[in-house]
């Protein structure tokens, strides 16, 4: 059986813990590590495991280890497991610059060892469903919105949340389409955030196709959602509620006069509801198990980021 441990168990982290302890079958939670002890102690006493005092202690004892500290911290604590032959669950971004990404990838080749990138949003059950509709898309359009969150993040929206769309897109929607362009807008709205707050970021795709993406920490309600645009239908997804429903064009459009007949609206019934950390964790311990690669690749996660650079630098020439 596999052996676990956490390291960095704030939100994120905390959940990792919570769901590797619930999978008995598989791995054992070995234990948790946090810079601040207050927090892994409240963990590993609430989930009944061992506080690790000492980070190096902690990957030696496990086989597994999920990374969920501040972005500036994953490149040195990865490559650490890696040296030391374990696998690692890295929470997105990978990396805080694409030669700090870069440099794990050629660690964990080196080293033999596997490593996820923590895009959760890749393992919702709606996204899952969505790509067996999704065959000829025009246009994408994505709107990841809330409120100011009460965790402090240490980047913007577009690595914190507009990340998740451009892996959504880039590396599952739109898999081996060529991009185009790539542009951005950004400001920051709270001056203690030091960071965009508000982001708009458009993809461009050889064939013609259009993504566009809306993240912002300055709205009063949380949403999650997507419309992509097909020759014959358009797609509704709203990745909170795990709801996806399909509007069918008539072909012969043109020759109707009514219009609330143009369009055929079928909702998609299938989709069985689940928590997506849950799938994510076990499809990175099955990775390991079976010696495969895991879904969300370190190239995915390393393509993503290079995507996501490229529009914070649109974003800071727009703004000098």
């Amino acid at each position: 059986m596999l052996k676990a441990g956490v390291i960095g168990v704030g939100y994120m982290g905390s959940h990792h813990a919570r769901i590797y302890s619930t999978l008995n079958n598989i791995v054992k939670l070995q234990g948790v590590f946090d810079i601040d002890q207050s927090k892994s102690e409240l963990v590993s006493k609430n989930l009944n495991v061992k506080n690790y005092q000492n980070m190096n202690e902690l990957i030696h004892d496990c086989d597994v280890i999920s990374i969920a500290t501040p972005t500036d911290k994953h490149h040195e604590i990865a490559i650490s497991c890696i040296k030391k032959g374990k696998h690692v669950l890295i929470e997105k971004p990978i990396a805080e610059t694409l030669e700090k990404a870069e440099e794990i990838k050629y660690y964990a080749q080196k080293y033999g060892v596997k490593v996820m990138v923590g895009h959760t949003e890749r393992f919702n059950p709606v996204i899952r469903q969505l790509s067996n509709y999704v065959v000829n898309p025009i246009f994408i359009e994505c709107r990841r919105m809330g409120p100011l969150p009460s965790r402090k993040s240490s980047t913007g929206v577009l690595l914190d949340l507009m990340i998740h769309d451009i892996d959504i897109i880039v590396n599952h929607l739109m898999k081996g389409n060529k991009i185009k362009s790539i542009s951005s807008m950004g400001n920051s709205v709270y001056t203690f955030t030091n960071n965009e707050d508000i982001a708009v970021g458009n993809i461009i795709f050889d064939n013609g196709s259009i993504a566009v993406m809306t993240a912002s920490r300055c709205y009063p309600s949380k949403e999650r959602k997507m419309r992509i645009v097909q020759p014959d239908n358009s797609i509704y997804v709203d990745m909170i509620l795990q709801y996806m429903e399909i509007h069918h064009v008539p072909s012969n459009i043109y020759k109707h006069a009514d219009k609330e007949s143009f369009e055929v609206k079928i909702e998609i019934p299938n989709i069985i509801r689940s928590e997506s950390l849950r799938m994510e964790i076990i499809e990175f311990l099955d990775s390991v198990i079976k010696n495969r690669e895991p879904l969300v690749s370190i190239d995915d996660g390393i393509n993503s980021l290079r995507i996501a650079t490229q529009m914070l630098k649109n974003m800071q020439i727009a703004m000098i």
